[in-house]
């Protein structure tokens, strides 16, 4: 029997909504001549995949989508979705012919692929359109302009069936407007652009910007932005002022309280143990863990920096993660009974925990909270 809201230990809501004001606010920001592909990856950066994706299509007027791996995409054909859908990571050999089949464009960043994929499409009769990565500095997937871009653009030349439909970069700090790194990266691109150019190939798609670079360099922006976490309302600039252009957290995830126990000061918490309270102390254990994705280093023996979550409007800080519960402090919480909803991520009355608040103590991203999350919470989208 499917999970459901009623049965599901913990559930994580998006508000379509917020995710349709957050890309208006984006378009307003970058202009008309600039599209939006969202970039549908590690399960719509922990939002779900399928959702949010049509919605983005149907209510949104985006057209452009990306997704990490092949199966993504393939779940999103299978699910109804037409549009262009680039595989924005690396393929193997063996989902060649699943990526030609699927009409899905791959990224090519070095040689044998091409020909591979243009063996294929000859078998069945089809035109594949592809799009180069650019190495410009992050040093993962790409080719380095010049010698390298030089190889592959005279394979790709030599080979029927193969269409470049788009070229894009991918930026390694592009958190803040002053980065001269950023500056060294696009300088490298424009150089791969022009040597693109005079070998008389003129990609349609041109793209290096994510979320960092669309908003904070306008000169990376091209004719197309890569966006994933932003159009959730997640803005990643480390340091004040946040959210320049009032970007609205859509997730919201939440629990309940599970138990409720007094355990007197020295005695064992958890596991270990790990943690022995000071004082007589309130323990509530919550519905969610280890096992649904929730970052570890979020909560450690120093419970004084431990994350919180929200009860009745109130903090209460986490002392220990299990793989299926959750310990909190909630000695300061007046009236809390079993059954009380919990907000992990999320507002609750005039508090608010979010994902960026999350990564800042866990000393990570807010896309790693929301991508670590796994497919054990229920998810379920407002209208």
């Amino acid at each position: 029997m499917p999970q459901t809201i009623e049965t599901a230990n913990s559930v994580i809501r998006t508000d379509l909504q917020k995710v349709r004001r957050n890309i208006a606010r984006i378009r307003n920001h970058i202009g008309p001549d600039v599209q939006i592909m969202y970039v549908a990856k590690s399960n719509g950066y922990g939002h779900g995949l399928f959702e949010p994706t049509f919605f983005m299509r149907d209510k949104c007027n985006i057209h452009y989508f990306a997704t990490g791996m092949v199966s993504e995409a393939i779940d999103l054909r299978d699910a109804g979705l037409k549009d262009y859908l680039l595989i924005i990571g690396g393929i193997n050999r063996s989902a060649i012919p699943a990526v030609v089949s699927y009409d899905l464009v791959p990224t090519i960043y070095e040689t044998s692929i091409p020909a591979l994929l243009s063996a294929e499409g000859r078998k069945v009769g089809k035109e594949i359109k592809v799009q180069i990565k650019i190495e410009t500095g992050l040093n993962r997937l790409g080719v380095r302009p010049g010698e390298e871009l030089g190889n592959l653009i005279e394979t790709i030349k030599r080979l029927p069936n193969i269409c470049v439909d788009g070229v894009f970069t991918h930026l390694a700090e592009d958190y803040t407007a002053k980065q001269p790194f950023t500056a060294l990266q696009l300088s490298r691109f424009n150089e791969a652009l022009d040597q693109l150019k005079k070998a008389g190939i003129k990609p349609r798609l041109i793209s290096a910007a994510a979320t960092g670079g669309c908003l904070h360099t306008p000169s990376s922006h091209y004719n197309m932005v890569r966006l994933a976490a932003m159009i959730f309302g997640y803005d990643i600039t480390p340091d004040p002022p946040h959210n320049k252009l009032s970007l609205e957290p859509a997730m919201s995830w939440t629990t309940t309280v599970l138990s409720l126990r007094w355990v007197e000061a020295g005695e064992r918490i958890s596991y270990s143990p790990f943690v022995i309270p000071k004082r007589r102390t309130l323990v509530a254990i919550l519905g969610f863990g280890m096992g649904d994705g929730y970052v570890h280093n979020l909560v450690t023996s120093d419970i004084e920096h431990n994350a919180d979550v929200l009860i009745n409007g109130k903090r209460a800080r986490l002392l220990d993660l299990n793989m299926d519960q959750t310990f909190a402090d909630v000695t300061d919480i007046p009236n809390i009974k079993i059954g009380d909803k919990v907000t992990i991520i999320g507002r609750d009355g005039e508090d608010e925990i979010t994902t960026m608040e999350l990564g800042r103590i866990g000393g990570t991203s807010s896309g790693h909270v929301c991508c670590s999350i796994t497919g054990r919470p229920f998810r379920c989208c407002i209208y």
